[in-house]
């Protein structure tokens, strides 16, 4: 038992690998294959590798890009603690649950609100 651990202590440790997996969705990746089957319709060069590809989007990326995406990723209740967080700075201490009621009787408009409340996110990043 004891000369079974020695064994697999004495194995050399492998490389650590240059290339890493990465997931995506089905379709995302049928994407990345279908544009890389386009770039790669030439004569001579190298084969472009999706790594390539990836790595010069990435770059392409702005920064209304990156908006766009954290935007995306807010739920109503975000956006809804975003509204409230910039009406207390504006406006002074108000509970959540007052706020919520003065959104709902209209004495809030939800559009003004909205553009204090992107104002705000844009100043926390």
């Amino acid at each position: 038992m004891e000369q079974a651990k020695v064994e697999k202590s004495n194995k050399p440790k492998a490389a650590p690998a240059s290339t890493v997996g990465l997931r995506v969705k089905r379709e995302t990746k049928r994407r990345v294959m279908q544009e890389l089957a386009k770039i790669n319709k030439k004569d001579f060069g190298k084969r472009i590798k999706a790594d390539d590809l990836i790595a010069l989007a990435i770059g392409l990326v702005g920064e209304q890009h990156l908006r766009q995406l954290q935007e995306s990723s807010l739920s109503h209740t975000d956006r809804l603690a975003l509204q409230h967080r910039a009406y207390i700075r504006q406006h002074g201490n108000i509970s959540k649950d007052e706020f919520i009621g003065k959104l709902l009787s209209g004495e809030l408009s939800n559009s003004g609100s909205r553009s204090d409340a992107e104002a705000s996110a844009d100043r926390a990043r």
